[in-house]
């Protein structure tokens, strides 16, 4: 019995072992994204030193017309102008990438950027969630953990069917 558990045990660390490189090479197997220039939103950054550069930034919608956006570094909030800005509203979240006036207005390439509701991230990470525990749900109510075996096993009868009577499970 301990032989087989040994062996369970070295099985399940050398399968830990090739997902954690398997990770590490997903991370390293992509070439870096091409610099995009400094990012207004860092607290360094200040918008006049860049006059003429790319640069990337990010904020929320403050004003329409012209569009203005929003940045907070943490320390300070700065407002910006966006020329060729996409459609947006008022408290949408855009992020965007263009060259940056003189005069501190950030002309954009409307095509790349990227507008978001407040809403949608919320959104995202409960859809999440929910799918996650429907899964867990889903292989508890099929699957048992032996810990003396260190396995799991199929359950002879889900746990979902345990509670109906014999009418319920014929039709």
């Amino acid at each position: 019995m301990s032989t087989t558990l040994g062996s369970r045990i070295a099985a399940l660390g050398i399968c830990v072992g090739l997902l954690s490189g398997l990770f590490v090479l997903a991370g390293v197997g992509y070439p870096a994204p091409p610099d995009s220039g400094p990012n207004l939103a860092d607290p360094d950054v200040s918008p006049d030193e860049f006059a003429g550069e790319h640069v990337e930034t990010g904020g929320e919608v403050i004003g329409t017309d012209p569009v203005t956006i929003e940045i907070e570094d943490g320390t300070r909030i700065q407002r910006l102008p966006v020329e060729n800005a996409p459609d947006v509203h008022v408290g949408q979240e855009v992020i965007v990438d263009g060259t940056l006036t003189t005069d501190g207005t950030l002309v954009v390439n409307r095509d790349r950027a990227v507008v978001r509701e407040p809403w949608e991230t919320t959104y995202m990470y409960a859809i999440s969630v929910l799918g996650a525990l429907y899964v867990a749900v889903r292989i508890l109510d099929g699957w048992r953990f032996d810990p003396k075996a260190i396995a799991f096993s199929p359950r002879d009868t889900p746990l979902h069917t345990r509670y109906l009577s014999e009418e319920d499970t014929d039709g």
